[in-house]
């Protein structure tokens, strides 16, 4: 038990290690923006579930998508006592028990976080993987577009995303501080393990650039370099034939995969530049009122609005979609009669080449995403 006769009284602003200003901005940031975008991304994801719950075609994209929203779903859930709720009582003085077991939890609420998140980067990878065999290489989507296929890729992801997390789990520790004359008070901080210069250049710099970041984003954007070069393709053949661009699917597609990326390189990048900075730059930084402070909580939002933001993205850029919304509310039992993608039905030797001649057509013209 540590002694703290000889410390001195000190206000709100000195017992949480933060000054009113950072309490302040901590609340507007987290709690406020950072509650509403976990709020309205979770009943947007529990929407876009329940319209891909109602397609009848059992394919591998309405099972990915699904996948993919109950991924976001749980890291909006876990980012709210970890984000939301633990700055409410710095600055108000309200849900002093979640503040409590915010403190006791912290360095296992982390890792839990993580590991949907984790899910969530590679899910995206998997479904413009998805896109892309089904759209250029018809020949091998086959076996990898299938149902079963999905299945097992989901499970690995999941599987994938829980081992690579552990590490995490001793990252953090507890302490206690002097907070006032006979006063203590449970801190963490991170710990010996986690400050270790291997641990976060390897682990926390190198590997999480190569699995959360970096590897991610070059492969989301060589398989929409190469999804929408085929279809932009596809187009120009149409054309010349001059059958035109039915219901503009390739239009539909193009700026689905664009706001995609666009949204992943704009939330994801400054999350791994934050990284890089715990690694680089002095402590001091981080404290309460330095620039590092501020940083880190807008590079924080920003990965929670990666995984609010998905259900708008379809509203914005799927017509198909939002022609399952409305069906699905206005008349429930008519949605079961709308796939989303056709089933693949498995094709006759004699008909294996007019399949393949007219599988990408079909395959984009009735999913989701028309893709």
């Amino acid at each position: 038990m540590i002694s703290c006769a000889n410390e001195n009284a000190t206000d709100d602003s000195d017992k949480f290690d933060i000054s009113q200003n950072c309490a302040a901005f901590d609340f507007g940031v987290y709690t406020v923006v950072g509650g509403s975008l976990c709020t309205l991304g979770i009943v947007g994801n529990i929407i876009s579930f329940s319209v891909l719950w109602r397609d009848n075609s059992k394919t591998a994209t309405a099972y990915l998508l699904r996948a993919l929203a109950v991924a976001d779903s749980l890291v909006l859930l876990v980012a709210m006592p970890l984000y939301v709720l633990s700055n409410v009582y710095p600055l108000t003085g309200y849900l002093k028990p979640c503040y409590d077991v915010y403190v006791n939890l912290l360095p296992y609420i982390w890792p839990c976080y993580l590991m949907p998140y984790t899910a969530t980067i590679f899910l995206t990878v998997l479904v413009s993987a998805n896109r892309y065999f089904a759209v250029c290489k018809p020949f091998k989507s086959q076996d990898f577009c299938s149902t079963a296929s999905a299945r097992k890729h989901v499970t690995v992801i999941a599987i994938f995303s829980i081992i690579y997390n552990i590490p995490r789990f001793f990252e953090y520790e507890k302490s206690i501080i002097c907070v006032g004359p006979n006063t203590t008070q449970e801190v963490f901080h991170t710990s010996a393990y986690g400050q270790n210069m291997f641990y976060r250049i390897l682990y926390a710099n190198v590997m999480y650039f190569l699995v959360m970041h970096g590897g991610p984003l070059i492969s989301l954007g060589y398989l929409n370099y190469k999804l929408i070069r085929a279809l932009k393709k596809r187009q120009r053949k149409r054309q010349n034939m001059g059958k035109g661009d039915r219901n503009g699917y390739q239009q539909d597609i193009t700026l689905v995969l664009v706001v995609v990326i666009f949204v992943f390189m704009f939330c994801q990048t400054p999350t791994f530049v934050d990284h890089v900075l715990w690694t680089a730059i002095d402590e001091t930084y981080r404290q309460c009122g330095e620039w590092h402070y501020y940083y880190t909580a807008i590079a924080d939002l920003l990965a929670i609005l990666n995984s609010s933001v998905n259900f708008l993205i379809y509203i914005l850029t799927s017509r198909k979609f939002r022609q399952l919304l409305v069906t699905s509310c206005t008349n429930p039992e008519a949605t079961r009669m709308i796939p989303l993608e056709p089933s693949r039905a498995q094709p006759t030797m004699a008909a294996v080449k007019e399949t393949h001649a007219h599988h990408n057509h079909v395959e984009i013209n009735n999913s989701p995403f028309k893709e």
